[in-house]
């Protein structure tokens, strides 16, 4: 994947903390350092668009780690 898509992928299941209590799936940083989430899912429902909501409010309360 990080041939395809130019990013340096960290540890899968990675973990958001005890405050936002989730697992990103794969968590990366692109050419620039800025962080990449890929979530892998079957499902197409509205479920799949609050999860990806919830990790971007994980990362702007997590800036400084990035």
């Amino acid at each position: 994947m990080e041939i395809m898509l130019g990013v340096r992928f960290l540890p899968s299941e990675y973990s958001t903390g005890p405050v936002h209590g989730g697992r990103i799936d794969s968590l990366g940083l692109d050419e620039n350092g800025a962080p990449v989430i890929v979530e892998y899912k079957r499902a197409t429902d509205a479920g799949v668009i609050h999860q990806g909501l919830f990790y971007l409010a994980w990362l702007m309360d997590h800036k400084a780690e990035f």
